[in-house]
């Protein structure tokens, strides 16, 4: 039954196409898509999934592109109170396959970018077959994945459901899926649009991808707020800085290094520097010569610092950058922030310790492939696995990864170095392997490796690196690689 309380994402559609009927929704290629013609897509793609097989507590796989019928698939899960399991595109076929094991899906959807990846990955005896017929619908240019139903199916949606599980957390060489609800992916929405003023003129230009947490937060805010996607199936420097100047887009997040790029394209354009005039927030990590860019190029842009991951809905700590330029932000009420010790215990400001997130955007747990549900430590306080301090006025400083928690961030792209190690390790030459980050002007961090071989062994780094192609995704192949002698000196220090 629906939810009295209105947390649903279905109800979140349902008010906007009461409040905001006529206006945009989705933009995508030149087809503009108000809230009533998204409220009744998802009603119809939700009849489409029910025929095929798909109810309650089933999970969707989609291997798909970034493009609006991802978010009509979200709210049609949502509707049949199902799960949606949006896979990586940079993933390879083994990781891919990996994955969609574990969430044992009743159907996979895959679009034709994701076609030939998916089909060298498709895992044997997996239930569901990949599907992509799109029916028109009488809504506009909305397609509906599957055969388009005429009668409509009774509503399963609840707030405490999973609704997405997002794969992350590779910490033991094994990509984990957290499982949010819908009320939690309404919470993280609510409190981003809370700090930005949202509004139902705001446009955000849809860039990151839609299976990552920021992108499908960032979407949900646009909706709660009555505004607009404009989707973008890829990213391009300069169709995207046509796009802000056609739909006068508001808010952009970027990972690094497609801010300096914008920028880069904006200054070409035939609109020059104006082309960006309508920008009023953009977020994301970058170094200080592309923030001083943007203050020069979009004076009217602020650019936020955040901090956030899959496991909290996104973003749970925001701030302008330029108010304490280094720190992530302060925590986004009701959502509360803390850093603590190993034993639990909160810190006084100013000291270093492990960053603990407690509040409704906290995600239900992990899943876990054995018992189909979702796992999580009875402790309210969620352990990111970051380190970080928290200063005298509560901005939050980030200064590293728990020891339990490896992590290099590249290009916006999470890489677990015991994930990369361990498919080192699968080779017969190599006898021990250490992966670690080192900071890239470019991608803010970039994957290094030192492996040492067996005795014996012969082995040239280029053809370990060639191993890797057909194993990992390329973002997380090491941008160096060298032999020395066992044992390795696993520090991050190590010369290459």
């Amino acid at each position: 039954m629906p939810n009295s309380n209105a947390t649903t994402i279905i109800d979140l559609l349902d008010r906007n196409a009461s409040l905001h009927k006529n206006s945009p929704a989705l933009i995508f290629e030149g087809h503009v898509f108000t809230h009533a013609s998204l409220q009744q897509a998802v009603q119809i793609q939700a009849a489409a999934l029910h025929a095929a097989g798909v109810s309650r507590g089933d999970r969707v796989l989609v291997v798909c592109g970034n493009r609006p019928e991802v978010l009509v698939l979200l709210g049609a899960v949502a509707w049949l109170g199902a799960m949606m399991v949006p896979l990586n595109l940079r993933l390879s076929a083994a990781e891919l396959a990996q994955q969609a094991r574990d969430a044992s899906p009743a159907l996979v959807i895959v679009d034709s970018g994701g076609s030939p990846l998916w089909t060298a990955a498709w895992p044997e005896g997996m239930v569901g077959v990949p599907l992509e017929t799109l029916a028109e619908l009488v809504s506009g240019s909305l397609a509906c994945i599957g055969q388009a139903q005429e009668d409509q199916v009774p509503r399963q949606d609840a707030p405490d459901q999973g609704v997405i599980m997002l794969f992350t957390a590779a910490v033991e060489g094994h990509a984990r899926g957290a499982i949010l609800s819908q009320s939690q992916l309404r919470a993280s929405a609510i409190q981003t649009g809370g700090v930005w003023a949202l509004g139902e003129h705001d446009r955000w230009l849809g860039v990151l991808p839609l299976f990552h947490a920021a992108g499908i937060g960032l979407a949900l805010a646009l909706l709660e707020a009555g505004g607009a996607c404009v989707i973008l199936p890829r990213f391009d420097p300069v169709a995207a800085v046509a796009a802000v100047a056609r739909h006068r887009i508001t808010v952009c997040a970027t990972f690094a290094p497609m801010l300096g790029a914008l920028l880069d394209a904006a200054t070409q354009s035939p609109g020059g520097e104006a082309s960006l005039g309508s920008l009023r927030f953009c977020m994301g990590l970058e170094p200080p010569g592309v923030l001083i860019r943007l203050a020069t190029l979009c004076p009217a842009a602020k650019f936020w610092s955040a901090y956030g991951q899959a496991e909290v809905s996104s973003m749970v700590c925001m701030g302008l950058q330029i108010e304490r330029p280094g720190a992530a932000g302060r925590a986004i009420a009701p959502t509360e922030v803390r850093v603590q010790d190993a034993a639990g215990r909160a810190l006084a400001a100013g000291l270093e310790g492990e960053i603990a997130v407690r509040g409704p955007t906290v995600f239900l747990g992990y899943w876990e492939p054995e018992t189909k549900r979702p796992f999580k430590s009875a402790d309210p306080w969620h352990r990111t696995g970051d380190l970080g301090r928290l200063d005298e006025d509560g901005w939050l400083w980030f200064t590293g990864r728990a020891a339990h928690k490896q992590l290099i961030k590249t290009g916006g792209e999470n890489v677990y170095p015991a994930e990369v190690e361990q498919v080192l390790l699968e080779h017969p030459a190599v006898a021990e392997a250490f992966v670690f980050g080192r900071p890239d002007d470019k991608w803010g961090e970039a994957v290094h490796a030192v492996c040492a071989l067996k005795d014996g062994a012969s082995l040239a780094p280029a053809e370990l690196l060639r191993f890797l192609d057909t194993r990992i995704a390329r973002y997380k192949k090491p941008q160096s690689l060298v032999f020395l002698p066992a044992p390795l000196q696993r520090n991050s220090k190590v010369s290459t």
